[in-house]
């Protein structure tokens, strides 16, 4: 059967169901330094293709997340992307922590999306939500 819309890549789809509650996904650039264990979804076609955003679109459109993490420096290196976090992800808890940081939180990720995206702070730690009612209308987000 043919999907009708969202993910089709059926490597990612695959890995997204997987999730459970509390558990971590990254999406990052091409040159982030993916765990050497790490489960990763490589979806990277060319320079910017596909793009942090349009990952970011089509993994909201799939899951409900109820936190992320993301670099301190995204908002002075990468603005439009702090600006596209900040605005979609309202009711998620946040927080901004240094690179070091940031990759030993995502050590226990259970899957790295890796894009074509080459703008620097372009990395994204996402917590999967539980999918009871009450999570899902308090952190649903859906990009157009």
């Amino acid at each position: 059967m043919m999907k009708k819309k969202g993910i089709l890549n059926a490597q990612l789809l695959g890995e997204l169901a997987k999730l459970r509650h509390t558990d971590k996904l990254v999406i990052c650039d091409a040159g982030y330094p993916i765990p050497k264990d790490g489960n990763v979804v490589d979806v990277s076609l060319t320079e910017g293709v596909p793009s942090f955003e349009q990952t970011l679109r089509a993994v909201v459109n799939e899951m409900v997340l109820e936190e992320y993490v993301a670099f301190r420096v995204m908002q002075e290196k990468n603005p439009d992307c702090y600006r596209l976090v900040t605005e979609l992800f309202r009711n998620q808890k946040s927080a901004f922590v240094t690179m070091p940081e940031f990759l030993e939180l995502a050590k226990d990720a259970k899957l790295f999306i890796r894009t074509g995206e080459l703008r620097p702070a372009s990395n994204l730690l996402l917590v999967s939500a539980s999918g009871t009612a009450p999570a899902v209308e308090k952190y649903n987000v859906v990009m157009p």
